[in-house]
């Protein structure tokens, strides 16, 4: 049986039991027990389960992860917006870090407006984009490719973009939270976005007004660690807060 079809199993199983033992998925698709607690440890970094002790549940207010494709269609002006504000940070040869995601693939299209960009990226979809554009010079990190989001990640990716450091990184985030920071509901691409943030000297969020007051599956930075988000609109409430809160909050322009 192929990987991806026991971890399919795997969910429906999980789903359909709310909890369920290492020995019983083990028995039930005949493979050992250390080979499930490996796909448990995969799945979880996805967001798809939470592993707990001799095996794992899924909570039902745990949400799903959509893909690229999905997240792409929704809101498409707001995030043309953002990308449009955001390019007023880049100058002709900065090098720039750019995360996965449906807000910064807006973002990479406009990149072919400024010259000299060289440009390291996590994301095989917007590594094509910029690439078409003919004008930049672009690294794609390597890893292991995730296939809601194109996403590379894993130890591989995290030890070659320790290799790199960049002026600028523009990232995008499922959650922005008072408390909580910034969150996405993938544990593997939080890791790898943690390295990215480290290796530049500034850091811009981008991520339209639904993300805030959420909280998702893994944090992968305080709201101390960036310099800027860039966002749509706001509610003056929300606004405010985290302006108290000493957070830099750009509002595109329509």
């Amino acid at each position: 049986m192929l990987a991806t079809e026991r971890h399919s199993k795997i969910l429906e199983n999980v789903n359909k039991e709310k909890t369920v033992t290492v020995a019983k998925l083990s028995k039930l698709l005949d493979v050992s027990e250390v080979t499930i607690r490996k796909d448990l440890i995969k799945l979880e970094q996805e967001g798809l389960l939470s592993r707990v002790h001799g095996g794992a549940s899924i909570t039902s207010f745990l949400p799903l992860e959509r893909s690229f494709t999905e997240k792409q269609a929704e809101r498409t002006e707001e995030k043309a917006q953002i990308a449009r504000q955001a390019l007023s940070h880049v100058q002709p040869g900065d090098t720039l870090i750019l995360g996965a995601g449906s807000t910064t693939m807006e973002f990479a299209k406009l990149l072919g407006q400024i010259a000299e960009l060289t440009i390291v990226t996590n994301a095989v979809n917007i590594a094509m984009e910029l690439n078409s554009q003919g004008v930049h010079q672009v690294i794609l990190i390597g890893g292991e490719m995730r296939a809601k989001s194109f996403a590379l990640v894993g130890a591989v990716a995290e030890d070659n973009l320790k290799k790199l450091s960049v002026y600028k990184c523009f990232i995008g985030a499922d959650g922005i939270h008072e408390r909580d920071g910034f969150s996405t509901l993938s544990l593997a691409e939080s890791n790898v976005n943690r390295v990215m943030m480290s290796r530049a000297r500034k850091v811009y969020v981008l991520a339209d007004h639904t993300k805030f007051g959420e909280t998702h599956f893994s944090s992968f930075a305080d709201l101390s660690d960036v310099d800027r988000i860039i966002t749509d609109r706001l509610y003056p409430q929300t606004h405010a807060s985290f302006q108290e809160l000493g957070v830099k909050i750009e509002v595109a322009q329509a």
